[in-house]
């Protein structure tokens, strides 16, 4: 883009140089004379310089203009940065307390799955020995609530 400014000022130069020739009246203007004598002709010089400056001037706001555009830009990018990273720590906290319920249940469900063990080996322990005992009804009920508080009562009684 500088090269191509660069040569559209040229362009505007070279025209302007043109156009106050033909004001002039004079058909092939130029700063250095045919003869190779400059030529102090100090208003064209000073039209050119106010071009080149103007040109400068423009140029400068348009810098100026992006430099903000830019800004503008990086602000909005580091606000929804910042924004994406409180998502993100909101996140990891919901994981860690859902990780953290998820171990709580499985030691639930462990528990349960080892009275529910408990539980088994009483109830068929108890049948065992009602099937294969004459006992009397008492002593089976209280062998079988005696299994079911996980102690067990012998034959010693």
């Amino acid at each position: 883009m500088t090269i191509r400014g660069n040569e559209e000022i040229g362009l505007s130069l070279r025209q302007s140089l043109a156009d106050m020739a033909e004001d002039r009246g004079e058909p092939n203007y130029s700063l250095v004379a045919p003869g190779g004598e400059p030529k102090r002709d100090w208003s064209a010089a000073l039209d050119l310089v106010r071009e080149a400056s103007e040109a400068i001037r423009i140029r400068d706001e348009r810098a100026t203009e992006l430099e903000i555009e830019h800004r503008l830009e990086a602000e909005r990018a580091a606000e929804e940065i910042r924004s994406l990273q409180e998502q993100l720590d909101e996140t990891e906290v919901r994981l860690a307390e859902s990780e953290a319920r998820a171990r709580r249940a499985e030691a639930r469900a462990s528990e349960a799955e080892a009275w529910l063990a408990k539980m088994h080996d009483a109830i068929i322990g108890s049948f065992s020995k009602v099937v294969g005992s004459d006992n009397d009804d008492a002593q089976v009920e209280a062998d079988l609530r005696a299994a079911f508080l996980g102690t067990t009562q012998g034959d010693d009684e």
